[in-house]
């Protein structure tokens, strides 16, 4: 009766251990399956993504978008090393630009005399009374102090003032929108505001009263306005 239990014991603790065995395994098997179906997902989703192509030499990167590239821009040559340059096309052809309308029908000088400074709007000149650069929106003509200054066409007297900087002045307004000055006047005048003048007609004579202009030799400072805006005098003085 005894080899009788000593089986029943070893049989019990055989199947304990094989029961535990099979469990071990069977965990061991779940493990793996679980690990593998987790690369297997994993592959899956980067063989779904493309691979991001990097942009060239040359192209704006911030245009990239998953993988597809902006086109490429075609960009005309460039000149050859000899000089020579690929055909262009003509600039436009622009109207010419129209010839200033005169003050009157003809504009005869204010007096005789030589220019002694220029129009000078679009670049400083030197004003040796000031001793600074300036701009210049009339002409100096030089003439001797009581030459008589004339109006270069048909107007009328629009002022009869003391410039602060150009001294007794007289201002014609003409037809078309200009405006002649004559400045460095002595102080009488023979004209008043309001007065219709025509060309070559007396405004007075060659003076110096312009504190700006003192330390040139006498002459007129003489000045042409079309709309407010200077004009270079001598394009409309004829002869």
């Amino acid at each position: 009766m005894k080899w009788k239990q000593s089986l029943r014991n070893l049989l019990m603790d055989k199947g304990y251990f094989l029961a535990f065995a099979i469990c071990l395994a069977a965990v061991l098997v779940s493990g793996w399956l679980f690990v593998r179906s987790l690369r297997d997902e994993d592959l899956t989703v980067r063989d779904a993504v493309p691979a991001a192509v990097l942009p060239t030499l040359g192209e704006d990167r911030s245009q990239v978008r998953s993988g597809n590239l902006p086109a490429r821009q075609n960009h005309p040559a460039a000149p050859s090393v000899s000089g020579t340059e690929a055909p262009t096309e003509p600039p436009a052809q622009t109207e010419a630009p129209e010839k200033p309308q005169r003050p009157g029908a003809v504009l005869c000088r204010p007096l005789e005399g030589t220019v002694a400074q220029g129009y000078s709007m679009d670049e400083l000149a030197y004003n040796p009374t000031t001793k600074d650069w300036r701009t210049h929106a009339g002409i100096d003509i030089a003439a001797a102090e009581g030459s008589e200054v004339r109006a270069v066409a048909e107007g009328t007297v629009l002022s009869v003032f003391a410039d602060d900087r150009l001294g007794q002045t007289v201002t014609v307004e003409h037809a078309g929108g200009y405006v002649t000055h004559y400045a460095n006047l002595a102080e009488e005048v023979a004209v008043a505001a309001g007065d219709r003048v025509v060309a070559g007609q007396i405004l007075g004579t060659v003076g110096r009263t312009a504190i700006t202009e003192l330390a040139a030799e006498p002459h007129l400072h003489f000045a042409v306005y079309k709309n407010n805006v200077p004009q270079d005098p001598e394009t409309y003085l004829a002869g």
